[in-house]
Order: structure tokens, then C-alpha cells, then sequence
């Protein structure tokens, strides 16, 4: 697995660099306004062969269709993707979930557990990255992820019964 290299730029944001496997490299620049480019520099060249620009909500949505919130080209029976003990759960909220109606920055989700909500699923609506404040609402499908231990961890914790797939 490619290290990725964090360096800051005061007065601009971060700078995120990735070595590909093909020896080229991406570079990421995170601003404070939230606007992110993404650089693509070929082997041995230091000028980039293309520049990306992309507003806070384009980055998230890019950032959705990656880890696969839009598209799994293989989805297991249970919709559950494990690979190098990272695992993908996809929950349906009941009505009287101890998640419904409450924003997620008040579950202490990740202190309690160490999972991280990526995506909320809205009937319709898909929210890549949900924000903080973010209200989990009944019937939502939240993606988690996790490694097994903090998975179980969760589903204990909020008393999950129900996932997709079981």
C-alpha cells in the first residue's frame, strides 16, 4: 500500500502527495476556502501533465464514487466489503433506532466505537461525507466502515438488528 505524504502550506491548507505504483504521482491540495486541485505528475517530470479543480461539494461527491458509495463491482451477498480488515456495513435505520433522529456529532459514534459513518442514503438522496450535524433520520441506510472488531463493536453499542443483506 502507497504511503501518502501530508505536508501544510500556511496561509493556503494541505498538501496531500500519493506515489502510484506506476511511479507517477497525485498531489492534492486541500485550500481553506475548501476548493481542492489535484495535480497528476508523470515519472521523473516536475511539471503536471493535468490540473483538476474541484469546489467542496464536487471533491465529496469524487470522494463517494472512489470508495465505492455509487458503484461496487463486486458485492458480496451481504454487501459487505472486507479486504485487508476494513469492512463495509450498509445499516437500515429503524424507526426506533438509538441513531434516529439524532445528529451524528452527538453519538460519539467513532469515540465509542472507532467507526466512521461515510455515506447516509436517503431514499433518493445520497450524502457522500455526512457532515457532523448531519440528522440520522429512520429508514436511512448509513454506510459504515471499520475493521470487524469495531463493527461488532457498533452494532452492540446502538443495538443494531437489522442489516442489509441479513
Amino acid at each position: 500500500m502507497s504511503e501518502i505524504k501530508e505536508c501544510d502550506l500556511p496561509g493556503i491548507g494541505k498538501k496531500f502527495t500519493l506515489e502510484l505504483d506506476s511511479g507517477d504521482k497525485l498531489v492534492v491540495v486541500i485550500h481553506l476556502s475548501g476548493e481542492r486541485e489535484v495535480f497528476k505528475f508523470t515519472k521523473d517530470s516536475e511539471e503536471p501533465t493535468s490540473v483538476t479543480n474541484l469546489n467542496d461539494e464536487e471533491a465529496r461527491q469524487i470522494g463517494a464514487i472512489l470508495t465505492g458509495t455509487y458503484f461496487q463491482p463486486v458485492i458480496e451477498e451481504e454487501q459487505k466489503l472486507t479486504t485487508r480488515n476494513v469492512t463495509m456495513e450498509w445499516i437500515k435505520i429503524a424507526d426506533d433506532s438509538k441513531l434516529a433522529n439524532k445528529k451524528i456529532e452527538n453519538l460519539n459514534i467513532r469515540k465509542l466505537t472507532g467507526v466512521s459513518i461515510t455515506t447516509i442514503i436517503r431514499g433518493e438522496t445520497v450524502i457522500p461525507n455526512p457532515r457532523p450535524d448531519e440528522i440520522i433520520k429512520p429508514q436511512d441506510t448509513v454506510i459504515i466502515i471499520g475493521n470487524n472488531k469495531q463493527i461488532k463493536k457498533f452494532m452492540s453499542t446502538f443495538e443494531i438488528k437489522y442489516r442489509l443483506g441479513k
